[in-house]
């Protein structure tokens, strides 16, 4: 994940603490989030649009009752439950800190860490020996004020845990040349005779197009596709990266 800053431990694991990670979670186009969890705590990243509120629920797949979810709004980082299916979630016992909260180029990078456990009853219990863990999301459709998101707008997911280090050095191993970029981008390789999928999300989360690659150097025709921010999901037997382009 191109904003995402793992933390030192993750690539030194195993000489002090566990830690594992979810890697980058795309929940819709524009809009991803990552859980890096070790026996001190856990920390939240998440990335999105910089004018709308983005949204995380933990081991819930729906606004149960009772569930933990955390906001990011016009007010802040906010720490919330969930009280039922369409009802807004409230703020509860800030346990968050928030570590930074960075805009560029109309993206977002909010990072915030916590215990393992929280303060209220509703609070998740984080673990770095659990295998997955469910999650779901949301986000406003056009504001940053807290409120509904619509029907389009959310969804749930189950996601795994490993120990994130082959995902985060495939990431760091390939690098797109130019962005923005008005008709090709160039995607390179740094391990030789690299093989992989290149597939083009629109920020309406819509799949434009895939393609291979096959070289260590691939160029991906951008030429036809309307101005804005797409997502360029690549995978190979290394691992899987998402970055993000910018068509001028």
């Amino acid at each position: 994940m191109k904003k995402i800053t793992l933390l030192m431990a993750l690539l030194t694991f195993g000489i002090s603490n566990a830690q594992v990670t979810t890697g980058e979670v795309v929940f819709s186009a524009g809009y991803s989030a990552q859980l890096d969890i070790d026996d001190d705590g856990v920390t939240l990243t998440m990335i999105g649009p910089d004018n709308i509120w983005l949204g995380v629920g933990f081991g819930v797949t729906s606004m149960t009752n009772g569930g933990d979810v955390v906001t990011y709004d016009s007010t802040g980082f906010n720490d919330r439950r969930f009280t039922g299916v369409g009802a807004t979630p409230p703020t509860d016992t800030q346990d968050w800190t928030l570590v930074s909260d960075d805009v560029s180029g109309g993206e977002r990078t909010v990072v915030a860490t916590r215990g393992l456990t929280g303060s209220d009853d509703t609070d998740y219990t984080f673990d770095p020996d659990d295998a997955s863990i469910m999650l779901v999301w949301a986000r406003s459709p056009s504001s940053l004020n807290f409120g509904a998101h619509g029907s389009n707008n959310r969804g749930s997911t189950v996601v795994g845990f490993n120990l994130g280090v082959d995902d985060a050095l495939f990431a760091q191993n390939i690098k797109l040349f130019p962005n923005p970029a008005s008709d090709i981008v160039n995607i390179s390789f740094v391990h030789t005779s690299e093989r992989a999928q290149v597939e083009i999300f629109s920020v309406l989360g819509q799949s434009i197009r895939s393609q291979e690659l096959s070289a260590n150097e691939s160029i991906v025709d951008i030429s036809d596709l309307e101005a804005g921010m797409y997502i360029l999901q690549i995978t190979s037997e290394n691992g899987i990266a998402s970055k993000r382009i910018i068509k001028e």
